[in-house]
């Protein structure tokens, strides 16, 4: 009993090192944050138009 009681323990801790490698806890995976721009306009580019492309 003692032998399986031993081998048990050391199944857990292995299991939960490798949840830790992961970063999956006890309570699930960690929430994904969300993308917080501080400002979106940044990534706009504008648009470089001609005047050749403007006329017909």
């Amino acid at each position: 009993m003692k032998r399986i009681r031993k081998a048990l323990r050391l199944m857990s801790m292995i299991l939960l090192i490798g949840l830790a490698c992961f970063g999956i806890g006890l309570s699930g995976a960690p929430p994904i944050p969300v993308g917080r721009e501080k400002h979106p306009s940044e990534n706009v580019e504008a648009k470089e138009e001609k005047e050749e492309d403007l006329t017909p």
